[in-house]
């Protein structure tokens, strides 16, 4: 596929009606330091295109998680398959529930039949398309998020007399707080969202199967590091805007915060609400900024859907039956796919019936995964001692670890000074007003707020949830390393050459220095990395190899 749409898919697809929503509400509440989150992506594309995606187009994958079969063994496979299917579906339940309640709000339609159909449109159109069609609805997708919510952010910064009042309005309080470096894990200053977030960023380029997945859907690891590229600048933009709205929104609300005032019952419905009010003599713009979390949504779960269905088609199921037809094969992935989109709406149907425990329970694990998966392949790319065993027991005590500083801040609540909320006011409040009970419960269930309890580790339940991927990553790594050589570390000279990235191997370094960052793994012969024929590919590396080196 042109690697143009793909970059367009791979933009939106973990950007959902969370992320409409949420991002603003991170604005409003802490300022715009939340505008660093937009750089956080760039890293991992970095990564991608520097290790990763050669890797993966080298071994002809179909799923992520085959490469920890090659290298490791088999287990390691079926439990990162495992923990990642058993998360994705819990994350896009969560999803798809978010935007239900907004449609529900502008609509006669329930909350509970709006999960339904969205869910049921989603599976549907995945199902029936394939990758193909996850791309393109993708790609529309994209479009229909930019224009909702610039839109909301033109409307808001109009209303308010243009963006120089905005700024002022934020001054005022204290949110143009872009430099703040304190360095306590508690807090979420800059260094929170450029590297605890990157960390999570760089592990959803990198081994998220929904991602790579388009990155092998590309022809060649060209385009596919083309595609990567072209993904980054819809995210920032994409990211930017909803931080944005959210400044937008403070200055709207600046002299009467909604919150307070008792107009909405949780701060996630900040932004939905300055769009009913702002939109109001507009017909069908607030419907325009519902499409817009909507696309968000959609974007999320088909990609979600697709790539569970190859998932367990090729981790689980080939396996076992590895003479299957190419028809069944199809089937078989159809069948999946339905079976996913009915677990995803039960999951969306459980939200709806709870309070915060679902949604909180659902983040803190998705959370909690994704630092010690990065890590299980960072050891399989560049530490050619480890083995299977210790990936394994790495993997496991890292989110082991990360599920319980998580949990725990759920049981115990974390220390409010630790949140730093800015102020708001309400001196230019008229009187409370009663909200669309349907748009009240809009990401309700999402604030966790419990009761603050002292507990010998209430520090370490205090830690900001953007850290939680790199401790699980730190945590993995040494683990992993320790276990291995406890249990006989592998020798790299019997290592495959084909499943190990050196850290440095550009061409244009000394031979010595390449030859170091090997650890004693052979070095491959260049006609073994280039298809029989392709003699273009093959001269373009002699002559780059006696030019450098």
């Amino acid at each position: 596929m042109s690697p143009i749409p793909l970059g367009l898919s791979i933009s939106v697809t973990f950007i959902s009606a969370i992320t409409v929503i949420g991002l603003p509400t991170e604005a409003y509440v802490f300022g715009l330091i939340a505008a660093w989150y937009s750089l956080s992506t760039v890293g991992g594309t970095i990564f991608a295109c520097i290790y990763y995606i050669p890797l993966y187009h080298r071994l002809k994958l179909t799923t992520v998680y085959e490469y920890l079969e090659m290298r490791f063994h088999k287990r390691n496979r079926v439990f990162a398959s495992g923990m990642e299917t058993f998360s994705l579906l819990l994350y896009m339940g969560t999803t798809v529930y978010v935007p239900a309640l907004a449609l529900s709000a502008v609509t006669p339609m329930s909350t509970n039949m709006a999960i339904v159909v969205t869910s049921s449109i989603c599976t549907i159109y995945t199902v029936c398309g394939g990758l193909k069609a996850v791309v393109w609805t993708d790609a529309l997708q994209s479009g229909i998020m930019f224009v909702g919510s610039l839109a909301a952010f033109i409307q808001g910064t109009v209303v308010v007399g243009g963006f120089g009042n905005v700024w002022k309005a934020l001054e005022r309080s204290g949110r143009v707080n872009f430099w703040v470096f304190d360095l306590d894990p508690r807090i979420r200053p800059f260094w929170s969202l450029m590297v605890g977030a990157s960390m999570s960023r760089v592990q959803l380029a990198c081994c998220n199967q929904s991602i790579c997945q388009r990155y092998l859907s590309c022809k060649s690891a060209k385009d596919a590091r083309i595609a990567a590229i072209f993904s980054v600048a819809p995210k920032i933009v994409l990211t930017l805007i909803a931080i944005a709205c959210g400044a937008a929104a403070y200055a709207y609300f600046e002299h009467c915060d909604p919150l307070k005032n008792g107009d909405i019952h949780k701060s996630d419905q900040i932004l939905p609400y300055m769009v009913l009010k702002i939109f109001s003599d507009l017909p069908g713009m607030a419907g325009l900024f519902v499409a817009a979390a909507y696309s968000g949504t959609l974007s999320t779960v088909s990609s979600g859907i697709n790539s569970l269905s190859a998932m367990v088609l090729e981790d689980f199921i080939l396996p076992r039956k590895p003479h299957m037809s190419t028809t069944a094969q199809m089937t078989t992935s159809k069948v999946t796919g339905i079976i996913m989109g009915v677990v995803l709406t039960t999951v969306a149907y459980l939200c709806s019936m709870t309070t915060g425990t679902v949604l909180a329970l659902v983040s803190t694990f998705r959370g909690s995964c994704g630092g010690p998966m990065l890590a299980v392949y960072t050891l399989g790319l560049f530490f050619p001692w480890c083995n299977g065993i210790g990936a394994l027991a790495g993997q496991l005590v890292g989110t082991t670890f990360c599920l319980w500083i998580g949990l725990g801040g759920l049981i115990y609540g974390r220390d409010p000074k630790y949140l730093r909320k800015l102020p708001t006011q309400t001196d230019g409040c008229l009187s409370p007003t009663t909200l669309n009970s349907s748009l009240v419960d809009i990401h309700s269930n999402t604030t966790w707020i419990y009761d603050t309890k002292e507990t010998t580790y209430s520090d370490l339940y205090s830690i900001s949830f953007m850290y939680f991927s790199m401790i699980g990553f730190i945590i993995t790594i040494f683990i992993g390393l320790l276990v291995s050589f406890a249990t006989g570390a592998n020798d790299p000279k019997k290592m495959d050459p084909k499943v190990f990235v050196p850290i440095i191997d550009n061409q244009c370094f000394p031979k010595n220095i390449r030859h170091f960052f090997r650890f004693g793994v052979p070095m491959p012969k260049p006609e073994n990395d280039f298809k029989i024929g392709n003699t273009e590919e093959l001269e373009k590396f002699k002559s780059k190899e006696s030019e450098c080196g």
